[in-house]
């Protein structure tokens, strides 16, 4: 693969750095949290519409699920944020298992980049040229090879390991890989992810969100399909108090640290 790639995911992420609202940096064990000064706000850089769909799928989300599902997640993640690796390595193939395939649960993925920016941007990017079918599984695989993707960053091959990413998504040579990174629609999609993010007040992923709700419970399998198959049989919507709070006492203990930015 030639320098023409990297080029085009340094512009890529460069672009998204300068219209972001906020820069990620994982700092804590519970999630990958939005430092306050992490750039500075200026009404260049604050939204100036009124942003749709915050709290329900748009019809540009990527979604997951039967449409007539009656309870919808909304999630953000990052494909470089540990614990939302961690969290799709360790809990995701349960959630999609017991809630969405059997039709309990629409679940919506908004993509939410955190450092590295440039290994960020550049695998949404990719993701978002797949065909709409095969968009979770970039999303799956890049979750699933985040480590071999951050030491290939590290000794200098990680062009290599987005040549799989690009192959996987249909993008065959330098040139389509760098039409797709290069797409502005794709680019302003991620950027109104970001709006829709600060407008729900996320403030570090994964963050979910339930029926127009932010769940602030344990984010584990076993507790959401209890929470989300319990909500189903009884026809609920909203989330019980009990998920709206904080649960102090999750145990986050093993969540990878390695790459804090």
């Amino acid at each position: 693969m030639s320098k023409t790639f990297l080029t085009s995911s340094v512009l890529a992420a460069g672009l998204f750095a300068l219209s972001a609202g906020h820069a990620f940096a994982q700092t804590t064990p519970n999630a990958t949290p939005i430092p306050d000064d992490a750039i500075e706000v200026t009404p260049e850089t604050l939204p100036t519409d009124e942003v749709e769909f915050v709290f329900n799928e748009a019809p540009d989300d990527h979604v997951l699920g039967a449409d007539d599902a009656p309870i919808t997640m909304i999630t953000y993640a990052s494909v470089t944020c540990g614990h939302c690796g961690k969290w799709f390595q360790e809990e995701w193939p349960v959630v999609k298992r017991e809630l969405i395939e059997t039709g309990k649960m629409r679940f919506v993925l908004r993509p939410l980049p955190t450092p590295p920016a440039m290994l960020c941007v550049t695998g949404f990017l990719m993701a978002e040229c797949a065909p709409e079918e095969d968009y979770f599984s970039s999303i799956e695989y890049q979750m699933n090879n985040q480590e071999t993707i951050f030491e290939a960053a590290q000794n200098g091959t990680v062009q290599e390991e987005y040549s799989k990413v690009a192959a996987q998504v249909g993008l065959n040579n330098d040139e389509e890989i760098n039409a797709c990174l290069s797409k502005p629609e794709n680019m302003e999609l991620l950027q109104l992810n970001q709006k829709r993010a600060d407008a729900a007040e996320v403030k570090g992923v994964p963050a979910f969100y339930v029926g127009g709700q932010a769940y602030k419970g344990k984010q584990d399998a076993s507790s959401l399909v209890s929470l989300i198959g319990s909500m189903y049989e009884s026809g609920q919507s909203n989330l019980p108090e009990s998920a709206l709070k904080e649960d102090a006492s999750h145990d986050h203990e093993g969540h990878d640290h390695d790459h804090d930015g």
